[in-house]
């Protein structure tokens, strides 16, 4: 991900408030425990006292050759296994004063060795596309809560052409979409969600955008119409722009799985014909990963769209229909 210094501080610090706030907790729990357990504070004096002798044996063998720490290390180990079983005893757990990290990968560094860990690359997107309302939408959309029963077992599309009914249908779409988040690391693949309006487009979208986080690679979401807005921007305004700006639009060709939503929503020109073309073929060629909704039939997107557009869709996408009836108009009524 390409960020300015300041944008780069600015996730360091947050870093560095999420260790200090693990150190806090660890401090307030320890001297929890050695209020109700005085016996494992001397212990801690005592693994530290040992430790020192360690160090200085180690040391004086180093020289000599001839020190034997196999009692000490005997000792410190015997000292950790009566700090575990007290924490048991007290109805402590045994890493109660280690608790987990928010990312265990890079223990809340943002690095693992030389190279930015995967929760450094997703944090840096949701400060430069202010997703934070993503990542609570995913909390809530996502293939644990997708639900096949608002989707009719006899409601049929004369469209469609398959015969299966609205939840068949539904279903395949969703095993489809698992897959392609099974495969995500290993096959590059990239869907195009088409349907009519309030079918679960978007909503299977976050699906496959959750599952895919929770993998560890990077997910930028936009609209249709953001997306446009970056490329206008990046295009049309390059005088007036600041280094900032040039970012996101770097990062829509570079993040492991870019969703666009509502294609077909935006008000679709040349220079929207070109701009896109360029997005999903820089993609392809690079073997990032690109999800896709719309409202439009494939038959409207080769009217809507160039030919080049149309046939990358068909020759380098995996089409995934939905339909059904307005799963928005049935929520809002179940609310009555």
């Amino acid at each position: 991900m390409s960020l300015t210094n300041h944008q780069y501080d600015q996730i360091m610090r947050q870093y560095e408030a999420l260790r200090s706030e693990r150190e806090s907790l660890i401090h307030e729990r320890r001297e929890e425990v050695y209020t109700n357990i005085p016996r494992f504070q001397e212990i801690d004096n005592e693994i530290a006292t040992s430790s020192v002798d360690l160090i200085q044996a180690s040391i004086e063998g180093g020289l000599t050759g001839s020190v034997d720490t196999s009692n000490l290390h005997s000792k410190i180990e015997a000292l950790i296994q009566e700090k575990m079983d007290l924490l048991r005893t007290h109805g402590y757990g045994v890493d109660y004063l280690n608790p987990p990290y928010h990312c265990p990968d890079c223990k809340d560094t943002g690095y693992i060795g030389h190279r930015p860990c995967h929760c450094f690359n997703q944090r840096a997107i949701d400060l430069l596309y202010a997703q934070d309302h993503v990542q609570k939408i995913f909390e809530r959309e996502n293939f644990s809560h997708f639900s096949l029963d608002y989707y009719d077992n006899d409601y049929y599309d004369d469209k469609d052409g398959s015969g299966l009914s609205a939840r068949e249908n539904a279903k395949k779409a969703y095993e489809e979409a698992q897959r392609f988040v099974r495969d995500f690391s290993t096959r590059h693949e990239n869907i195009l969600l088409y349907g009519d309006t309030g079918v679960g487009k978007t909503y299977l979208s976050n699906c496959i955008g959750k599952a895919v986080l929770d993998q560890g690679f990077s997910v930028i979401y936009l609209t249709a119409f953001q997306l446009f807005e970056i490329f206008e921007k990046n295009t049309f305004h390059k005088k007036d722009r600041f280094d900032d700006d040039t970012v996101p639009y770097k990062n829509i060709f570079d993040c492991d799985l870019l969703i666009i939503d509502d294609l077909g929503t935006e008000f679709a020109n040349s220079f929207t014909t070109s701009q896109l073309f360029q997005c999903i073929n820089e993609r392809l060629i690079h073997k990032r990963s690109t999800v896709i909704s719309t409202n439009l039939s494939l038959k409207d997107i080769k009217e809507t769209y160039s030919e080049r557009i149309f046939s990358r869709f068909i020759e380098s996408y995996i089409p995934i229909s939905l339909f059904g009836k307005d799963i928005r108009v049935r929520k809002t009524l179940e609310e009555f």
